[in-house]
């Protein structure tokens, strides 16, 4: 989602050309979810994917026709049905999938323009919002699109072409933005004056924060991938050799900072991820005990090494009379990572960033196969 949205800054700001790919609905088993996007660039060019590749390029040769047209349009793809011409897109999860493709024009008007700025200036500040787009009324899909942003406390932004029909509206996108569940966004059909509504609530959830504390060798490969999974790290470390651009290049923020000043030049607002990896025992103590006297809530928080150094960590800490939020300490995650062999810093960052994204979205991290395991009959 980062990758499309700061490609979207950008072109925004071109002339013309380019269009935006979202999914709107899915039904069986599919790759992504509703909210799911990608951009289709100049000379075949994509960013972002709505599946596991068999799509796209069809989407793409979709997308230099709505350019041309200047005009949105559904497209619909039922990976179930057995039909040839399907099958031949090499499409194999038994499932369907809708996907909204619009120019990006509408974003380069001055509606657009004004709803994006807004949009990102919730983004950017950690807060979550819905887009809400009318995509047809009494099942005739419309050739304009109207749009609105709804936040968690129901204000509206924008409109979908009548008052009475974006209060109804943001009702729904409001209990929908609140929703703890995954992948929130979804298609939904609401009634008023006498006709149905089709309309498309995109739940925006701002990417999680991770706090990389400790700029050691095995911490280059966890920012990096950590990036990739469209994390916003931030990379801190006392030592001013360590916290470096050159060092950590992927890294949205390096803060150079002692032990003792990480509260102070740190936030911990929004819930971030914090992975402890000082290798250092009172640099960890310290910065562990300012976390868990803090009221502020934790995403995660996983501290490198021995389950008896940590434990020992905290026995100090008490020890000094700190006092500490135990549900924070029940939370803390030692020895962090999941149990997959990992012994390389690459492996290790895997392992750390598979349980912080299994704890993140309330999941096991058993294998998926294991998921809805079948119950086998003796013969």
């Amino acid at each position: 989602m980062r990758e499309i949205i700061d490609e979207m800054r950008r072109m925004i700001d071109e002339p013309e050309g380019g269009a935006l790919v979202t999914i709107t609905r899915t039904n069986g088993s599919t790759y992504r979810r509703e909210g799911a996007k990608m951009l289709c660039l100049a000379g075949g060019h994509m960013i972002g994917s709505i599946s596991g590749g068999c799509l796209e390029s069809d989407a793409y040769e979709v997308s230099l026709e709505v350019v041309e047209r200047n005009q949105p349009q559904m497209v619909f793809y039922d990976t179930s049905a057995e039909d040839e011409n399907v099958w031949g897109l090499g499409l194999g999860c038994n499932g369907s999938v809708e996907v909204l493709i619009e120019p990006m024009a509408w974003w380069r008007s001055g509606e657009g323009k004004a709803l994006f700025d807004q949009m990102m200036r919730r983004v950017d500040n950690g807060e979550r919002c819905a887009v809400v787009t009318l995509l047809a009324k009494d099942g005739e899909r419309l050739t304009t699109l109207r749009r609105m942003i709804v936040d968690p406390d129901g204000k509206i932004i924008g409109t979908l072409g009548a008052r009475g029909l974006d209060s109804l509206a943001a009702r729904r996108a409001q209990t929908i933005v609140t929703d703890e569940t995954i992948r929130p966004s979804r298609k939904v059909t609401i009634d008023w004056d006498s006709a149905a509504y089709e309309i498309f609530v995109d739940a925006l959830i701002p990417p999680t924060r991770l706090l990389v504390v400790g700029g050691g060798h095995d911490a280059i490969p966890m920012v990096k991938f950590a990036r990739q999974m469209g994390l916003v790290v931030t990379l801190i470390d006392s030592r001013a050799k360590f916290a470096t651009p050159d060092r950590f290049p992927d890294a949205d923020q390096i803060v150079c900072a002692q032990p003792e000043e990480f509260s102070q030049r740190v936030s911990q607002e929004g819930r971030p991820a914090v992975i402890l990896m000082n290798h250092h025992y009172l640099k960890d103590r310290i910065i562990l005990g300012q976390l868990l006297a803090s009221p502020l809530e934790l995403t995660y928080i996983g501290a490198l090494g021995p389950r008896v150094r940590t434990e020992k960590m905290i026995s100090d800490l008490r020890a000094q009379g700190l006092t500490l939020n135990e549900e924070k300490v029940r939370a803390i995650r030692t020895p962090i990572g999941l149990d997959v062999g990992a012994d390389s810093p690459e492996e290790i960052a895997i392992s750390v960033l598979s349980e912080l994204l299994a704890v993140k979205n309330k999941r096991s991290g058993l294998p998926l196969r294991e998921k809805n395991k079948p119950i086998h009959q003796a013969a």
